[in-house]
């Protein structure tokens, strides 16, 4: 229980990650080919791996660790100060071919502020940095920014897939499970994988899957997003 199993098992190479189109495998594949990405808008419902994809490319393209910056669009990255921050990482020169800028989140950047000066340090500094942004409401973010990004939306794993994504990760830790059980966890929490493994994680005690607590399967999550709509 030291470590989260969504950190532990989180792939960091294009084998390990379960991409559900083809043609999209086919063009991560030729970016790390070529060693080079373009501005990139990953969009998708939480939980399908826009991050992970983001920090696969990341590992895969051999970018130097001081040459990412990561924020996030609902914390730091909302203030219009942290811009000043971002220009001061832009402006220097990269220890390798290319700098990254990854900010999760990127639908709750402040649209009036934080996302045109977004824009102008996109064109600015394009010869030396890259920007990835991962966002949910890609209707958020403004047009200008989806002008300058390659657009990636990442869609749902396939039930099964998820599924079997999480029995390997019980079968990993040791931890003795039946399919009904599993299978409440997976109704409760697809498609929105990270939820699932750490609500597995929770309920695996003294080497067993547990039932989900009363609770545990996301009524509190589903009334907070009516109420958003």
């Amino acid at each position: 229980m030291n470590q989260l199993w969504t950190e532990k098992y989180r792939p960091n190479t294009v084998d390990g990650y379960v991409f559900t189109d083809e043609g999209q495998r086919q063009q991560v594949t030729t970016w790390i080919k070529q060693g080079i990405i373009p501005h990139l808008l990953l969009s998708g419902s939480p939980g399908t791996g826009k991050t992970t994809l983001a920090k696969l490319l990341i590992n895969e393209l051999g970018v130097d660790e001081y040459d990412v910056m990561s924020a996030n669009g609902s914390k730091e990255a909302r203030k219009v100060e942290w811009v000043s921050k971002l220009e001061g990482f832009c402006e220097t020169m990269p220890f390798g071919k290319f700098k990254v800028v990854l900010i999760d989140e990127a639908d709750y950047m402040n649209i009036t502020s934080v996302q045109p000066a977004l824009r102008n340090l996109m064109e600015n500094y394009a010869e030396s940095v890259r920007f990835i942004l991962t966002c949910n409401y890609p209707n958020k973010i403004i047009p200008a920014l989806h002008s300058r990004c390659q657009g990636f939306h990442v869609e749902r794993t396939d039930i099964n897939e998820f599924t079997a994504r999480v029995a390997t990760i019980l079968v990993e830790e040791n931890v003795e499970f039946d399919l009904d059980t599993l299978d409440t966890f997976v109704r409760a929490t697809y498609p929105d994988l990270r939820k699932c493994i750490n609500m597995v994680q929770m309920n695996s005690l003294d080497g067993k899957l547990h039932s989900p607590e009363k609770g545990d399967a996301g009524e509190a999550d589903y009334k907070l997003e009516m109420v958003e709509l």
